[in-house]
């Protein structure tokens, strides 16, 4: 017998096991009204079927996640899910799993966007915070009929970058011991960046946010207990009070996204919500990752 990958990936009973043990860990509820009273109903293939007694409502072990509607086999996903926990391409991906390239492009995409939906819920800032932006160069790579004027290579605008100009902002905010969270915005504006914050986060547990002196943050003073280092000035630390590990993130993040050789502007927010996951899981081990990423309800930052 050859040795392939399939090789070591478990079997799809293994996979549907799995599966229903983490979706019902926290018991079986209606996934339609939030009730308890449901009973089981047989079996579809490999997944178990449930009806509630309340509403009526149908569903299975696959309802409402990222595999729902999939005739792709599980474990697949399972192999796509842990192998997405590092540095691989997706033509790296479809070649390991003898998959076609598009096939593999849309299961990613659905896993990321699996990471969005999941991650964009409002989450408490706790301790201290660091805040900056970073820049990143994308267009709009692989949209079909897309025509614009070509761009002059070599040439750098002046001004900060913005959505419209090819070179979304992202902005930073972490928690010195804790929360990573990468936000795409379509400028650095001060009511752009306070939209986000006060959209994405809550502040009571705020101890005190420090960023750089640019100006657009100067609107935060009015929120919480917020001060600044003057870069232009060589100033980067003044005790406490510095931006280091913000920064320090975005030298992660930029070598992270080396990888994928460039994304389209409109992926920026999968992209990112990819990385967060990683980081803010990064405290479990490669298989209660792997969870994470198919059942939403697994994933904690």
């Amino acid at each position: 017998m050859a040795l392939t990958v399939q090789s070591f990936m478990p079997s799809e009973f293994e996979c549907a096991e799995v599966l229903r043990e983490v979706r019902w860990a926290g018991g079986l509820r209606c996934l339609h009204c939030g009730s308890s009273r449901v009973v089981r109903r047989g079996w579809r293939g490999l997944y178990q079927r449930y009806c509630c007694k309340d509403c009526g409502g149908w569903f299975n072990d696959r309802t409402g996640t990222v595999l729902a509607y999939s005739k792709l086999p599980l474990s697949v996903w399972f192999f796509t899910a842990f192998q997405m926990q590092f540095k691989i391409s997706v033509n790296e991906l479809a070649e390991t799993v003898k998959r076609p390239y598009n096939t593999m492009f849309r299961m990613v995409g659905r896993l990321r966007m699996n990471m969005y939906l999941t991650g964009s819920r409002n989450l408490g800032l706790r301790g201290i915070v660091e805040l900056d932006e970073v820049y990143v160069t994308a267009g709009l790579k692989g949209k079909r009929g897309f025509r614009r004027r070509f761009r002059v290579r070599g040439l750098k605008r002046r001004g900060r970058g913005t959505y419209a100009s090819d070179k979304p902002p992202i902005l930073g905010v972490v928690e010195r011991k804790g929360l990573v969270r990468l936000i795409p915005m379509a400028d650095v504006a001060a009511r752009t960046v306070l939209r986000h914050l006060i959209k994405t986060f809550e502040m009571k547990d705020l101890e005190a946010l420090y960023s750089d002196d640019y100006p657009a943050y100067n609107a935060l003073r009015s929120l919480i207990h917020h001060e600044t280092v003057n870069h232009s000035l060589g100033e980067y630390a003044r005790g406490k009070v510095h931006t280091n590990t913000v920064e320090a993130e975005f030298s992660v993040f930029r070598p992270w996204t080396a990888i994928f050789r460039g994304y389209s502007k409109e992926h920026t927010h999968l992209y990112t919500a990819h990385y967060n996951f990683l980081r803010n899981t990064r405290h479990l081990d490669r298989v209660q990752r792997t969870l994470a990423i198919l059942n939403p309800t697994t994933q904690k930052s």
